[in-house]
């Protein structure tokens, strides 16, 4: 399809290219034994889908920039016995609950913050449900590798924990934002990492300074249980509040807690 790319703007043959990556969708389905598709939430309903949200947005140059990155978070988060890889490259401060961690050397946070604004923009101009405003032109420009990583935004993940309550692996959810008192909060769930951005002129300082795009050489990161995570539970209250349909509202063994979800 020729068209005009979103990204840098040229025209071009058009990618189909995804809001979330491929990989993605496939760990949701690998992380329960015999699960062919994982439970979609989306307008207060639940139903076993493969749809994937797509648009004709980026040309072929532009597609690659995206996927050298998602490729890398794709080893980070490849699962690694109840955990993902990615846990096992951080050292725990010395702190009561040991809840922050740093990045080890080998760990390059850059492609982590490339690859999660990525997915904040396509989230922007593809499906709406991130809401960057007058910030998206900033981001775009980033992404080009044209300006540096906007300076009125602080990103941070938080690494889920093995949990007997719930498997963060098998969750996915596309970008959404809220409106608080600091700015907007953008975030998004993804095989085991929650995925947040903070933006706005009020942010504070400390918070862009510990932002994984900040300039301090250490990186730093959250380590929670999913059950502690306010992002993750306001899905699982999605999840729970969804009404089965098709298959899944018929087939015993569709029930919430067996197979992984994929709230949209």
């Amino acid at each position: 399809m020729i068209g005009i790319c979103a990204l840098c703007q040229k025209n071009a043959d058009l990618q189909n290219s995804h809001l979330i990556p491929k990989w993605a969708y496939r760990r949701v389905c690998n992380i329960v034994e015999d699960t062919k598709a994982p439970v979609c939430i989306a307008d207060g309903n639940a139903a076993l889908s493969n749809k994937q949200t797509t648009s004709y947005l980026l040309c072929t140059d532009c597609e690659q920039r995206f996927s050298t990155r998602e490729d890398y978070v794709a080893e980070l988060t490849k699962p690694d016995n109840v955990q993902i890889r990615l846990l096992s490259k951080v050292t725990r401060l010395n702190m009561p609950r040991k809840v922050i961690a740093s990045l080890n050397m080998d760990v390059d946070s850059e492609q982590i913050v490339y690859f999660a604004a990525s997915v904040l923009w396509r989230g922007c101009v593809m499906a709406g449900g991130c809401k960057l405003g007058p910030y998206e032109a900033k981001f775009r420009q980033y992404l080009l590798g044209a300006a540096q990583f906007p300076p009125e935004a602080a990103i941070s993940i938080g690494i889920f924990e093995h949990s007997t309550s719930f498997d963060a692996r098998g969750w996915v959810s596309e970008p959404a934002s809220t409106k608080t008192n600091k700015g907007w909060l953008h975030g998004f769930l993804l095989a085991g990492i929650a995925f947040r951005c903070w933006v706005g002129r009020e942010i504070p300082l400390a918070w862009q300074q510990a932002s994984l795009a900040g300039t301090n050489s250490t990186k730093y990161v959250s380590i929670i249980k999913p059950e502690e995570c306010v992002d993750f539970l306001a899905a699982v209250e999605m999840a729970g509040s969804a009404k089965p349909r098709g298959k899944l509202g018929t087939d015993v063994q569709g029930r919430r807690g067996d197979r992984p979800l994929r709230p949209n």
